[in-house]
Order: C-alpha cells, then sequence, then structure tokens
C-alpha cells in the first residue's frame, strides 16, 4: 500500500471541492455475517468508516480486506460487491452522495487508516452529518439542511484526500462493462423515483431508445432486467422500513411501490428468504 502522490491527491480534491454535492443517505449499522450487496453498479459516490470488524470489498472484480479503523472513498459508476465474512459482524458509518464524476476504470482501494483523536473526530463528523441529514428528511429546513451537509462532507473529503492512500489488487483480464448513457440516467431516475408505479414507463419515454433496445443495454451492463433491479431497490427500500419504523405491512408496500401487500410479501420473501412479519417479528425480540 503506497501513498497517493500529493498532485494526485490534490487534483481529486479540488474537483470535489469544486463541484456541487448532494448528499442523498447517511447511516450507521451493525451488518452480521454473510450480510453483503449483489454484484451492482453504484450510481452515486460514497465515504465509508468502518467502526468495528471486518469486511472485504470487491470494485470491478478486485477484492480487498478492510478492518475496523479503516475509511475508504468508493467512486460513482463502480461495479461492486461486499461482504461481511462468516462468524463476524461489521459496523460502519457512511455518506453517500451524487457529484459530477464520471467512470475512469479507477479499480483501486483509495483508503486511510484512523486511530486515536483522528477516528474519534470522523466518528463525530459523521454523528453530526447523521443529525443534520434527519432534519433535511424531516422536512423543517431543507435547503438550509443540505448545505450544510455538503459543507461538512467537502470538510471531510479534505480530511479523507489529504492523507489517502491506495491499495490494488490483481484481478481477471476483463473489461469493466459498458454503461450507456440511457441505462446511466435510468438507474438515477430509478434510485429516485423507485416507488412511482409508473417509473419504468417513465424511462421508456424519456430514454431515447426503443424498449427492447433500453433492455438490451441495461441487462449487458447492469446483469439483469430494469424490472429486476427497480425490484431490488423496493425490496431493500422495504427492508430499511421494516427497521427503522413501526409501520404496519400494507403501508410499507404502498411506500415502496405496490398495492398489493400480499404480493409485495410474495416478493419480499423470496428476495430475502423470509416474509416481513418474520423480520418485523425478530427486531421485536432483539429489543427485549
Amino acid at each position: 500500500m503506497a501513498k497517493l502522490h500529493e498532485s494526485a491527491r490534490a487534483a481529486v480534491l479540488a474537483r470535489f471541492l469544486r463541484m456541487p454535492l448532494t448528499v442523498r443517505f447517511v447511516n450507521r449499522k451493525v451488518f452480521t455475517a454473510g450480510s453483503g450487496s449483489k454484484d451492482e453498479v453504484v450510481t452515486n459516490s460514497r465515504l465509508i468508516l468502518i467502526l468495528a470488524g471486518e469486511m472485504t470489498y470487491s470494485m470491478e472484480a478486485k477484492i480487498f480486506h478492510l478492518q475496523a479503523g479503516t475509511q475508504f472513498f468508493v467512486p460513482a459508476w463502480i461495479r461492486r460487491v461486499w461482504k461481511v465474512p462468516p462468524g463476524k459482524t461489521c459496523e460502519i458509518a457512511w455518506c453517500e452522495f451524487d457529484d459530477d464524476s464520471v467512470e475512469d476504470g479507477e479499480t483501486t482501494c483509495v483508503r486511510r487508516t484512523l486511530t486515536g483523536g483522528a477516528l474519534i473526530q470522523e466518528k463525530k463528523s459523521h454523528s453530526d452529518l447523521s443529525r443534520l441529514y434527519q432534519i433535511f428528511k424531516d422536512n423543517g429546513e431543507p435547503e438550509l439542511a443540505q448545505l450544510g451537509m455538503e459543507a461538512m462532507l467537502k470538510a471531510a473529503l479534505g480530511r479523507f484526500w489529504t492523507h489517502a492512500t491506495e491499495e490494488t489488487r490483481s484481478a481477471p483480464d476483463v473489461p469493466p462493462p459498458y454503461l450507456h448513457p440511457a441505462v446511466k440516467r435510468a438507474l438515477r431516475h430509478m434510485e429516485r423515483d423507485y416507488h412511482q408505479r409508473d417509473v419504468l414507463d417513465s424511462i421508456y419515454e424519456q430514454c431515447e431508445l426503443t424498449p427492447n433496445y433500453f433492455r438490451t443495454c441495461f441487462k449487458e451492463g447492469m446483469k439483469c432486467s430494469p424490472q429486476d433491479y427497480l425490484q431490488r431497490l423496493r425490496l431493500r427500500h422495504a427492508r430499511h422500513l421494516i427497521h427503522s419504523t413501526q409501520w404496519q405491512q400494507k403501508r410499507i408496500a404502498i411506500e415502496v411501490g405496490y398495492d398489493d401487500p400480499l404480493y409485495f410479501s410474495r416478493l419480499y420473501t423470496r428476495f430475502w428468504g423470509h416474509p416481513p412479519s418474520a423480520e418485523r417479528a425478530l427486531i421485536e425480540r432483539k429489543r427485549r
């Protein structure tokens, strides 16, 4: 692992400081053994801090083993898979944000290791950002909250890129899949409006490609159909709502785009391996 050249770090940091950044999601969570993501392309950038435990993180088929105290950067439009190893747990704090980045083929793991005061500072920074994100979600002062989050994020990125290092891993000689511009726009559209019943129809109307050709381009780049990707977004958000709210199943189904709660329950069971009711029951047992 080597420290990135100062000019390279300065160039990346300057780009982030000059461009508008929009915070989309802030969270802190403990993941159990076996937790992880499917092979997917992320449409926004992420700054992630491992608070406890460990995880493996793959970027374009290059696998990195990351430990507690590691803060690392995941660029937008990269294909990634992550997983918590068997017998382990992992607690992470992270921020997802939109920027003007484009995929550039970069597959190194840019990171830094935090200890002592630096780790305490980043934990506090994330807590402050999380509180402001909650204000933004609650629509108290949305414009001011978004500006405040942008300022906090840029400060965190400044600290990160000042001390960033990189670690490379060998990977199969397979080029990253090409994402058609229409597919990239569709991914952003789906992540924003996944709960809308007609989101796919709206994408087909706006993508300037025939539906069949668009679906072909989408499957080549994402390794799944637009419908499958949309369903994945909805069911992941449904699980988040089960954990973060006391809403009934019917309300959660409607919130993520399904009018029929029974159909929603079947999809949820097929995707997560158990029904929504079992997920809620498990949460309640842990709270006792």
